[in-house]
C-alpha cells in the first residue's frame, strides 16, 4: 500500500501536461465517427473521453492544491508551457462533444471559459519564457511540433465558440466576426511557424532518431484549420455581407486541407523509419516490418509507447473529421471515400495507443511492487 501511495503522489507531483493529448485524440476520433455516421463507436469513445477528462482534471487540481510551486516551475520551462495548451484543446474538445451528444450548451460555455482562462495563462508564460530566452537560442533550436499547439488551441477556442453561438437564440452578428478573426489569426500563425519548421525538417540537421510523434501536429494544425473553415462556411449567417467572406474562407479552407493532405506521406514515412529503428543489435521482428505501429502495444524489448504517442492520433482523427466536414461544405463528395478508408487506420492507431497506455500504467504500478 505504501508503494502505491508513493506512485500516486509522484504521479500528481510530476503530472505531465501533455497527458491531455489523449483527451484531444479520443475526442476528435469520437466526433469524426459521429460525422461519418457510426454513432455506436462515437458514443463509446465519448464515454471513455469523459472518464479520461475527469480523471486528468482531478489530478491537475490536486497538483494545484498540493504542488503549486512545482506546477509554476513547469510553466517557466518553454517547452512545458507549450504542452499545457493540450489542456485548452482537450477542454474545448470535450465542450464540442457535449454540444454534439448532449446538447449541453451551459456546460459547453463553462468549459469554453475554462479553456480561455487556461489559454491566457499559457500564453502569458510562453511570452515570459521567450523574453527570458531572447538571444540565447535561435528560432530553429526552439521550434518543433509542439509549437503549433498555439495554432491548434486558438482554433479550438474558435470552433467551440462557433458551436455555442449556433445553439444560442440571441447573439450579435459581430460574434461570428470574432470567431472568424480567431481562425484567420490561427491561419497566419500556422504559416509563420511552419516555414522555419519545414526548413528544420527538410534542410537542417535532422535525423530519424530526432523524430517524435508531436511532429504530426504539422498536419494536425492544418487539418483543424480546415475543419474550422468548413464549420464557418456552413454556419455563417445567411446575409449578403457574409457572401464574399464565405467565398474567401472556402478558398483558404481548400488550400489548407490540401496542405494537410500533402503532409501525410512524409509523416507516415518518418514515423515508420523511427519505429523500425531499434536500439539493440537484435534482428528486427517480422511484425515490426509489416506494421511498425504495433510497437505501441506489443513486444517486450520493442515496446515503444510514450505519452507523446497520442500526438499522432489527434492529427489523424482531425484529418478524418475535417475531410468529412469539407465534403459537407463543398460539392467534393468523393472526399467521403478518403474518410471512410482513413477511418480504419485512425481507429486502429487509437486502439493500439490506448492499449499501450494501459500497459504503461500497469507496468508503472507493478514496478512499484518490487521496491
Amino acid at each position: 500500500m505504501k508503494q502505491y501511495n508513493v506512485v500516486i503522489k509522484n504521479s500528481i507531483r510530476d503530472f505531465y501536461p501533455a497527458n491531455f493529448a489523449m483527451v484531444m485524440a479520443t475526442g476528435i476520433v469520437s466526433i469524426a465517427f459521429e460525422i461519418l455516421g457510426s454513432p455506436g463507436v462515437a458514443r463509446l469513445l465519448f464515454a471513455v473521453n469523459l472518464l479520461l477528462y475527469l480523471t486528468l482534471c482531478s489530478i491537475l487540481v490536486a497538483r494545484v492544491v498540493f504542488f503549486l510551486p512545482n506546477l509554476v516551475a513547469d510553466f517557466k520551462i518553454l517547452q512545458r508551457a507549450f504542452l499545457f495548451l493540450t489542456f485548452v484543446v482537450g477542454t474545448n474538445t470535450i465542450g464540442t462533444q457535449l454540444t454534439i451528444f448532449c446538447q449541453a450548451t451551459g456546460l459547453a460555455i463553462l468549459l469554453w471559459l475554462m479553456a480561455m482562462t487556461g489559454w491566457l495563462i499559457c500564453i502569458y508564460f510562453i511570452l515570459l519564457n521567450f523574453i527570458a530566452m531572447k538571444g540565447k537560442f535561435s528560432i530553429l533550436e526552439i521550434i518543433n511540433g509542439t509549437t503549433l499547439l498555439i495554432v491548434v488551441s486558438i482554433i479550438s477556442i474558435s470552433i467551440l465558440g462557433m458551436r455555442i453561438l449556433d445553439t444560442t437564440d440571441k447573439h450579435p452578428d459581430y460574434s461570428y466576426f470574432v470567431m472568424v478573426g480567431l481562425w484567420v489569426l490561427g491561419f497566419v500563425l500556422y504559416l509563420i511557424i511552419i516555414v522555419p519548421l519545414l526548413y528544420r525538417l527538410l534542410f537542417g540537421r535532422f535525423e530519424p532518431k530526432d523524430w517524435s510523434a508531436p511532429y504530426w501536429i504539422c498536419m494536425g494544425a492544418a487539418a483543424i484549420l480546415a475543419l474550422a473553415g468548413s464549420e464557418f462556411i456552413t454556419r455563417m449567417p445567411e446575409l449578403p455581407a457574409w457572401k464574399n467572406i464565405r467565398e474567401i474562407v472556402l478558398y483558404m479552407t481548400v488550400f489548407i486541407w490540401i496542405t494537410a493532405t500533402l503532409w501525410i506521406p512524409y509523416l507516415l514515412i518518418m514515423d515508420a523509419r523511427k519505429l523500425i529503428r531499434l536500439d539493440t543489435a537484435d534482428p528486427m521482428p517480422i511484425w515490426v516490418k509489416i506494421f511498425p505501429w504495433l510497437r505501441l502495444t506489443f513486444g517486450r524489448q520493442h515496446y515503444a509507447f510514450e505519452i507523446s504517442s497520442w500526438s499522432r492520433v489527434f492529427p489523424m482523427g482531425m484529418y478524418m473529421a475535417s475531410t468529412m466536414l469539407l465534403t459537407n461544405a463543398t460539392d467534393f463528395e468523393s472526399l467521403v471515400i478518403i474518410s471512410q478508408y482513413w477511418s480504419w487506420l485512425v481507429l486502429l492507431i487509437w486502439s493500439l495507443t490506448f492499449v499501450g497506455m494501459l500497459r504503461f500504467i500497469i507496468f508503472a504500478f507493478s514496478d512499484s511492487e518490487k521496491f
